[in-house]
């Protein structure tokens, strides 16, 4: 498609045209999304042959049952979900702008970073009289990042350089984070006064992360540098409550942040088993895409505060 062509059909697209490619791409159906957007099959399978034609690729790959997006479809209609979200996001702000109401930032933190550096961040917030709330959604990286990328969430709290994803992003460094062994402090090894080694911690049951995540991948490395095969598991997860919670009926370990062992070890709840993990401490920052709103910049301010505060 040439420029000119190209200004032209730009012009001429409207955001109900987006949520009808949008809603097409998701039902898989001219049957269904026709229904849903209130026109005749007729009259949306004309509107999409006319936009193929006019950006010159075809966007659907039809069946006697079934469409499905080829890979230029799915490259529009990433566009298009990006553009809508952007205006859902853009109404909302305004609303609470027109209401006097408080701003509103999307956050996405990793499971265990959320109890160490939310608190004090909103604390901070309070503090600076920013009228702000905050949505926060816990998960895995492999998770949150597309979101980010979807403009679902603002910021991703989380480990910097895990995943390729994160190479298209704006990212700003926290702190260093070394991985340690933790156990509830009525383990045996945690009130063990002779060495610790890792044959005498596979001994016990664990709870170790999700496949594919950072901190698996450093437990088997770990692990296959002293030829001992995964100890027995009894759970896999990445919630840090769930964790302390069986560590504490089954006398399990599992790996977390040092800050995370800090946080429940001056409440008495957890003790760190001394071991090390092989590799070097990984990097927690702060990761968002295009340009950072004021009231962004103002959050992560505090969170930055906070995060050097926590040192």
């Amino acid at each position: 498609m040439n420029k000119e062509k190209s200004v032209q059909w730009i012009r001429r697209l409207k955001f109900r045209h987006l949520e009808m490619l949008v809603m097409l791409g998701r039902t898989g159906s001219f049957g269904r999304a026709a229904d849903l957007c209130g026109l005749s099959q007729p009259a949306l399978s004309k509107w999409v042959k006319d936009l193929e034609s006019t950006l010159g690729v075809t966007l659907f790959e039809r069946s006697t049952r079934r469409m499905a997006l080829t890979d230029s479809g799915r490259l529009v209609m990433h566009h298009a979900e990006r553009v809508l979200t952007d205006m859902a996001r853009l109404h909302g702000q305004l609303e609470a702008q027109r209401s006097g109401g408080a701003g509103r930032l999307h956050i996405g933190v990793l499971a265990a970073l959320g109890p160490v550096l939310l608190p004090g961040t909103l604390a901070r917030v309070q503090q600076a009289g920013l009228d702000l709330e905050v949505q926060s959604l816990e998960g895995t990286m492999d998770h949150l990042l597309p979101l980010l990328g979807e403009r679902k969430l603002d910021l991703v709290i989380g480990r910097l350089g895990t995943t390729g994803y994160a190479g298209s992003l704006n990212r700003r460094l926290l702190y260093e984070d070394t991985l340690c062994v933790a156990a509830p402090s009525s383990h045996p090894l945690a009130r063990r006064r002779r060495p610790v080694g890792w044959r005498d911690a596979c001994a016990y049951p664990w709870i170790i992360p999700p496949a594919e995540s950072p901190i698996r991948g450093m437990l088997e490395n770990t692990l296959a540098q002293e030829h001992l095969p995964l100890p027995r598991v009894v759970l896999e997860s990445a919630s840090v409550l769930t964790n302390y919670h069986v560590a504490r009926h089954l006398d399990c370990l599992f790996a977390t942040s040092e800050k995370v062992i800090a946080l429940f070890a001056g409440q008495g709840l957890l003790r760190r088993v001394p071991l090390s993990f092989a590799g070097v401490p990984t990097t927690i920052g702060m990761l968002w895409s295009d340009t950072a709103s004021p009231l962004l910049e103002r959050f992560m301010a505090l969170l930055e505060q906070e995060a050097k505060a926590s040192l």
